[in-house]
């Protein structure tokens, strides 16, 4: 049987406020709006969550703010939502990452009562009073500038003698590549320093590294903001119980969810029927989303006859327009942000693969290149004594592997719509 907990806090991280939603001048404006207040709406979910839980305290495991020059309202808001909190005795603990560190723009406004924010000199220590009694010690620093390359946690103390330890660290453990890689560490840095928990920033996924001794956790983003950052976003609310083991449990705060779907035509006959398939996934949407508001893109795929007619039409006017009717102006819209033609044109390929024609060869070179032990060395070759490569070097190099036969996909299938038309001819 679970122990009942000793006391309870609120671990958030990357909240962003007053991030610029990506494609907000392709949304009505009622929508646009709710994305606008997204992320401080998310962030009072969260004080609403610490309040209600009667948490002992909230840490925000840094990037507070989307830039380093943060703007005069978004520091208001936060700043009148860490009163909310500190008002109904949440004790608040902040630190500052690579998207806001110190050496950014800020005003010159008092922190409210109960409020400590982490310097960027050096760990500091906080402890956490219920009475007489310290509930806990909260260690952490803040970036002064914004490009931390090295290693913080040896800057932690060695040795915490006393009540529960909390370290505080906008970081990236283990590398993540999808991540600048601020902060580095490893998740072993961790174990071997002396805290029971640590509250991690920069990681955007809700993680737990480690559940226990300690325990290693990122929240990731209160609120997704672009088709990136999908799914259930949030924060955690972790308990300890009389023994000092935490237990995390994911809490979603988010007011807008992000969905990328995608419907396969292949079994689908006429367009009828492609538009109630749609009709279907939009609602199995708001479902999902549970109330919040849902922003999703959607990704046409397969092989089969709907392809030629899907090719003629307007995408943008004939089907996403269509779907985002009556959207604007509810609570829980689901609002369709772009849709992508990735179909296929109804070929029985093995057999046409086969043909000693044109096509033939070229289906044949296709999949020739697609077996080569390294597909993306011999495309580049080749692109490479192309005129045009000089234009296009910069982007073909930031590609991935499989971006590379992504786009061999494409312009194989491209190729086949438009040789099979002149056949058709």
């Amino acid at each position: 049987m679970t122990e009942s907990p000793w006391f309870s806090f609120v671990h958030c991280a990357d909240l962003h406020l007053d991030s610029p939603f990506e494609g907000l001048h392709a949304l009505e404006p009622d929508i646009a709006q709710v994305l606008r207040r997204a992320t401080f709406q998310a962030f009072d979910n969260i004080i609403d969550l610490a309040v209600k839980e009667k948490a002992a305290f909230l840490i925000v495991a840094g990037d507070v703010y989307d830039s380093a020059h943060r703007s005069l309202s978004a520091q208001l808001r936060f700043r009148e939502s860490l009163r909310r909190a500190a008002e109904a005795g949440v004790q608040c603990f902040v630190a500052h990452g690579n998207h806001d560190p110190l050496s950014g723009w800020e005003a010159e406004l008092a922190l409210p009562e109960g409020v400590h924010r982490f310097g960027g000199d050096r760990v500091e220590q906080f402890a956490v009073r219920q009475g007489d009694e310290i509930l806990a010690r909260v260690y952490g620093i803040s970036y002064p500038t914004r490009e931390i390359k090295d290693n913080l946690v040896p800057r932690f103390p060695r040795k915490v003698d006393g009540p529960f330890a909390i370290g505080v660290l906008h970081g990236n453990v283990g590398g993540d590549p999808n991540h600048d890689n601020y902060a580095p560490c490893s998740l072993s840095d961790l174990v071997s320093c002396p805290m029971d928990y640590w509250a991690l920033g920069h990681i955007h996924n809700a993680r737990i590294l480690r559940e226990e001794a300690p325990c290693v956790v990122y929240p990731g983003t209160p609120q997704g903001r672009n088709v990136r950052e999908t799914g259930a976003r949030g924060c955690f609310l972790v308990r300890v119980d009389a023994g000092g083991r935490p237990v995390p449990e994911f809490v979603p705060t988010d007011t807008v969810r992000w969905f990328v779907e995608t419907l396969d035509i292949s079994a689908l006959d006429n367009l009828n029927d492609l538009l109630e398939e749609l009709a279907r996934l939009k609602e199995d949407i708001r479902t999902r989303a549970a109330g919040r508001g849902a922003v999703w893109r959607l990704s046409l795929t397969g092989r089969g006859r709907l392809h030629t007619l899907l090719r003629k039409l307007d995408l943008e006017r004939d089907l996403t327009q269509p779907l985002r009717e009556g959207e604007a102006g509810q609570t829980a819209f689901v609002w369709l942000e772009s849709t992508f033609l990735r179909t296929r044109p109804p070929v029985d390929l093995a057999r046409r693969r086969q043909m000693q024609d044109f096509i033939g060869d070229l289906l044949r070179a296709a999949d020739h290149l697609r077996h080569d032990p390294d597909p993306p060395r011999v495309l580049q070759e080749v692109l490479s004594r192309r005129p045009e490569h000089r234009l296009l070097a910069v982007r073909l190099a930031q590609l991935a592997s499989g971006d590379w036969l992504t786009l061999l996909e494409e312009a194989e299938s491209l190729a086949l719509d438009l040789l099979l038309e002149e056949e058709e001819d």
